[in-house]
């Protein structure tokens, strides 16, 4: 199977640096409403692991249960956990994906950041659901919107660079609108030294833009209360 993350996992983190700021403000507002006590805590798709590395280290009660399905993404989540043997007994990443993998029945909370654009409409509702199941009363998942709100044209640009002694890193996104929900994306991940390419990869997404109004009403119908928190973040409450 082909990993789509292949060429993102390269330098994920560094990519990510810019928004990582208003993640971590998300996630400060999440953490006084985890259960540890009544599950697990979902991350799904873990990514480099950064969350995880973020939640164990601030809950020392929690347990955390990560979907990972790119093995280049989930190679470095694996090695972030290897660097703490003491985390080992605390987290187990699972290599399927949200649909695939078997759920605990009970949730202490849940993060999905950066992956609600990768379900189609019947795929949201389902893992809103399933998440309304599982959370507590009163307990939490947080997720993320990503730009733009309603598919458009998005031109070709940088929207991340960063120095590392002497090369760069840098990321041009560009997308074209598919219908009113879906943007193909196209990002091409460079190494530089100065001005000359010392590497070159390209992943393509379709990537599904359902707006606020949209998520507020999924949400409601399975009796999750959507809450924003930033321009692009918000919390699913899961009412009595």
């Amino acid at each position: 199977m082909t990993d789509r993350y292949a060429a993102t996992a390269g330098a994920y983190d560094l990519m990510n640096a810019p928004w990582r700021a208003v993640q971590v403000v998300a996630l400060e507002h999440l953490l006084p409403l985890l259960q540890p006590d009544a599950g697990p805590i979902l991350d799904v798709g873990a990514g480099s692991g950064v969350n995880i590395e973020w939640l164990l280290e601030r809950s020392p009660d929690a347990q955390v249960y990560a979907l990972e399905p790119s093995p280049a993404m989930r190679a470095l989540a694996l090695s972030r956990i290897a660097a703490h043997l003491e985390w080992q007994h605390r987290v187990t990443v699972r290599p399927e994906d949200f649909f695939a993998a078997t759920l605990p029945e009970r949730l202490g909370g849940a993060i999905l950041l950066g992956v609600l654009g990768h379900f189609d409409p019947g795929e949201r509702a389902a893992v809103l659901a399933e998440l309304a199941d599982r959370l507590p009363h009163g307990g939490a998942a947080l997720i993320d919107l990503q730009p733009p709100e309603r598919p458009e044209a998005v031109p070709a640009a940088t929207i991340s660079r960063t120095q590392v002694g002497e090369l760069e890193y840098r990321l041009i996104a560009e997308a074209t609108p598919i219908d009113d929900e879906r943007l193909h994306w196209r990002m091409t991940y460079l190494s530089l030294e100065g001005e000359r390419v010392l590497t070159e990869d390209t992943a393509e997404h379709i990537y599904h833009h359902p707006g606020p109004d949209a998520l507020l009403a999924e949400a409601a119908s399975v009796w999750l209360h959507a809450e924003r928190l930033g321009e692009t973040t918000y919390w699913l409450l899961r009412r009595a």
